[in-house]
């Protein structure tokens, strides 16, 4: 999977230097919020099952076209982890879903004169590998393979607020908030490891009613970006 991906985002830099006026490529790493919202879990008793704020990453390479200088497109690949824990209200137990993607934003990005900018778009994910951890008291389970149960890719929406602080040259700083969420299913498990598409489980603990997963970030981004042609701010 990742071959082709390096082949397309090859193909996006040789486009953007035969036909953009600017370009600007880079290495991007970002520390993010995660969260699997699903309403069985959101609904739940706290004495059963709840949310505990979880935190992952992404890192990889960027680049941008610009067709003047304020607006353009920008292609990322990154790889990244999402994860999920839950517990109850006593803390009775402590489990885990640990989400590795390959994730393809697609943005649409306007700069302004003193570096700043806004990107809006979509981002394709693939999924690489998820597992699930179940820890009760001082024991701790195996971890458990859940890729079957769980969407093999999805897409998000995002948006983000930033500024590339111009270092040396074309050389920048970049450093930005980016905001993004599921718009299709992901599937998956609950704080147990009960499969939320599986019929028995949904009739056994859910009255037979099936709910989507979505999956919700917010991450800090930094990274080192390089401009080459007329491009705002620099």
């Amino acid at each position: 999977m990742k071959k082709p991906l390096f082949v397309i985002f090859t193909i996006v830099i040789c486009i953007t230097t035969s036909f953009g006026q600017g370009l600007q490529v880079g290495i991007k790493g970002s520390l993010n919020s995660t969260w699997l919202l699903n309403n069985h879990v959101s609904d739940a008793s706290a004495n059963d099952q709840t949310y505990i704020p979880s935190f992952g990453h992404y890192y990889g390479l960027s680049a941008a076209m610009f067709f003047n200088e304020k607006f353009g497109i920008e292609a990322n690949v990154l790889y990244g982890t999402h994860r999920q824990k839950y517990s109850d209200e006593d803390e009775t137990y402590e489990s885990e879903t640990t989400l590795n993607r390959i994730s393809v934003p697609l943005m649409l990005k306007i700069r302004s004169e003193t570096g700043a900018f806004f990107e809006i778009g979509a981002i394709y994910n693939s999924l690489t590998s998820a597992e699930y951890s179940l820890a009760v008291d001082s024991f701790s389970f195996p971890t458990r393979d859940v890729r079957d149960k769980m969407a093999k890719s999805s897409i998000d929406a995002m948006f983000g607020i930033g500024i590339d602080i111009h270092i040396v040259a074309g050389l920048s700083l970049t450093t930005a908030l980016r905001f993004w969420g599921s718009l299709t299913d992901l599937r998956g498990v609950d704080a147990y490891g009960g499969d939320l598409s599986d019929p028995d489980w949904l009739t056994l603990t859910y009255n037979g009613e099936y709910k989507q997963t979505r999956a919700v970030s917010a991450g800090f981004l930094m990274g080192l970006t390089y401009s080459i042609g007329k491009i705002a701010g620099d």
